[in-house]
């Protein structure tokens, strides 16, 4: 069942999902989808269909409403009787750029346009031209994906994404408010080039210099255009630096200001192929710019390009992850912790259910998000899994990890999770509530639970043992060591 505000029947998403013999309802805004999944759900018996949750998809036109369904949640008694996702028009098309499933070709090329791998020196970095929901979705999406290990190395090679709009003081604080806690523990400047003489205001982590780094990406938002000569001074330096790779996403509520822009960057960011995102409801002007080449690196994204089977796919990747985190959870104290070797997809819906609110099966998402990313940081290849599609001797490279690459990855895995929760509302611990729970370790699944403060939310190498007596590396090692199990599961099987 897929519930949808009006302006979803402007694009072909639902017509799609009609044909494709889903249950859709069209409301007028936001509150009246919740209302709409509310009568639903009370209307449902789970007994009558095997026990098994009204699968409900909620198509949403706001980001304020989505990051309430990912930080709150739904009520207890629809968690119980529905299986809940969210999304809007704009995280879909921002997933659709920005996540790289593995085996499956994508017309926007990665963020990561070469692997980087733990001893590379270069960082990416998305510039995001223009304010609003788009750009906000963008940002936050990048922010999920964009984990790499050289960060493991050298904690000041993160991931740097900037904004810039004349309107970039208001979406600042409207991130800072949502995301309180991520924006609280990251490096972030701002800079208002319309000041006589323009003055950098840097934030630093609350804790820098008493407790090691631990967010691996980083934040800047600059007042005002792609006119202004520092502006275009900028993205003439950071599209040939060979320390970084570049991507800009032009990201206007009006479609003529992102073709006029897309026309209009530097040289060098066409000169060095640098890809441009250009949100275009109608593209027909900017393929017209792009017969004569010089427009090549200029792609074009808009809704009819949003699929809701990307989302479908990522839930059933989440339920993997999912599957994985509870065979981990329920071995016995002192029990090897490796990844399960199979994957018993018969169980995934049940243990889904048991999830115990709709943050922390979003969790299980975001992870899903990042799967095909650590591959290419390892220098696993989309053509050896095509490869094990036909052949299933000849792919054994892309679903092989070697320890070395297990543990590579599993310090990125940490550092994705600790950004990933910050978005989702937890804080770390302050010093006085770390040691209530080193005298009492079941203080921190109560802190956790009841007040949304996570004791690992730390540096990698300061994580310690749970309640369960394991350190909760454990967790991102099997995790990590499950990626071509999980892979093989929802996407090849």
């Amino acid at each position: 069942m897929i519930i949808a505000t009006k302006k979803f029947e402007e694009g072909s998403l639902v017509a799609r999902e009609r044909a494709a013999g889903e249950l859709v309802f069209l409301e007028e805004n936001d509150n009246a989808v919740i209302g709409r999944m509310n009568a639903e759900v009370e209307g449902y018996d789970p007994s009558l269909y095997g026990g098994r949750r009204l699968e409900c998809w909620l198509l949403l036109d706001d980001a304020t409403s989505l990051w309430l369904l990912q930080t709150v949640g739904v009520p207890d008694e629809v968690r119980k009787k529905a299986d809940v996702l969210a999304t809007t028009a704009a995280d879909l098309m921002a997933k659709t750029l920005l996540v790289r499933l593995p085996g499956r070709v994508s017309p926007f090329p990665p963020l990561d346009r070469r692997p980087i791998g733990r001893d590379s020196e270069v960082t990416v970095h998305l510039v995001l031209l223009g304010a609003g929901n788009l750009a906000e979705a963008v940002a936050l999406n990048a922010a999920l994906v964009a984990h790499y290990p050289n960060y493991c190395r050298d904690t000041r090679l993160r991931t740097r994404i900037t904004l810039v709009s004349e309107d970039v003081s208001q979406m600042r604080d409207r991130l800072l408010q949502r995301y309180a806690h991520l924006f609280a523990h990251s490096y972030h400047r701002m800079l208002d080039l319309s000041d006589t003489h323009p003055v950098c205001h840097l934030h630093r982590p609350q804790y820098e210099g008493q407790r090691k780094d631990f967010v691996d990406v980083e934040w800047e938002f600059v007042k005002g255009d792609s006119r202004n000569g520092a502006v275009r001074q900028k993205l003439s330096e950071w599209a040939v630096s060979e320390r970084q790779l570049l991507t800009v996403a032009l990201c206007h509520a009006d479609d003529g200001a992102n073709l006029t822009e897309a026309v209009s960057l530097p040289q060098a960011v066409y000169d060095a192929q640098t890809p441009v995102f250009c949100h275009a409801e109608k593209a027909d002007l900017l393929r017209l710019a792009q017969e004569g080449k010089a427009y090549g690196n200029v792609i074009a994204f808009n809704q009819e390009m949003a699929d809701l089977g990307l989302l479908r796919v990522l839930k059933r990747m989440g339920q993997c992850v999912n599957y994985v985190y509870h065979h981990c959870f329920a071995l016995e104290k002192g029990a090897p912790i490796t990844a399960p070797a199979h994957i018993d997809v018969v169980r995934l819906d049940a243990l889904w259910a048991e999830v115990p609110s709709l943050p922390k099966q979003y969790s299980n998402v975001f992870n899903a998000m990042t799967l095909g990313t650590k591959m290419h940081s390892l220098g696993h290849r989309e053509e050896e899994m095509e490869k094990s599609e036909m052949d299933e001797g000849a792919g054994q490279a892309y679903y092989a990890l070697s320890m070395d690459e297990v543990d590579v990855m599993t310090e990125v895995e940490h550092n994705r999770w600790s950004l990933e929760e910050l978005m989702l509302g937890y804080r770390p611990m302050t010093d006085d509530e770390m040691r209530m729970v080193e005298e009492d370790v079941l203080q921190k699944k109560r802190l956790r639970d009841e007040k949304k403060v996570h004791y690992d939310l730390r540096a990698f190498d300061d994580l310690r043992e749970d309640e369960t007596g394991k350190n909760v590396n454990v967790y991102d090692m099997a995790l990590t060591q499950a990626i071509p199990l999980i892979v093989k599961t929802c996407i090849t099987d």
